[in-house]
């Protein structure tokens, strides 16, 4: 499967526009509204809560860039969404969050984070997220069974391993 030209055609933003010293941490809203704001495509990454919900962030556990510790699969979306970004009142968000925060203006990159198990509930989730979504997307991931069930659950979505 070739790249969508739109895919192509402009910079993307990984994990969004983010800028460390002015207060915008990646992954986060203000980092998706500033690549928004800058007509960059977005690059996210997705990990699955306890509850089966689709969160956009990188790291597998909090503590690096917010409050609290754990992983997050120990945590229910609520639960991570009342948990702050360090030194800015800003808190996690689900993928369907971050899709209604674009709302179609830029493409979405969305990389489906892993633990190499076999559990395919996050692109599920993502699938179902995905369905209601005007905007463009594409999905990536490091796990090459991820990106089969890409294929498998969403034909139609350009896809690729990174």
């Amino acid at each position: 499967m070739r790249a969508p030209d739109w895919l192509t055609a402009r910079p993307v933003a990984h994990r969004g526009l983010h800028d460390i010293a002015r207060g915008i941490v990646e992954n986060m809203p203000a980092a998706a509204q500033a690549a928004i704001d800058g007509n960059f495509a977005i690059e996210c990454d997705i990990q699955l809560s306890s509850d089966g919900e689709a969160m956009v962030h990188h790291d597998d556990a909090l503590g690096r860039l917010t409050e609290g510790s754990g992983p997050l699969l120990s945590k229910t979306a609520a639960e991570l969404k009342t948990i702050q970004f360090k030194n800015t009142p800003e808190r996690m968000m689900t993928l369907g969050d971050l899709c209604a925060l674009v709302a179609g203006r830029v493409p979405l990159v969305i990389e489906v984070k892993s633990h190499f198990d076999g559990d395919r509930r996050l692109v599920k989730r993502m699938a179902e997220v995905l369905a209601s979504y005007s905007g463009t997307a594409v999905g990536m991931s490091f796990d090459p069974d991820q990106v089969l069930a890409l294929r498998e659950l969403m034909p139609g979505l350009a896809r690729g391993i990174v």
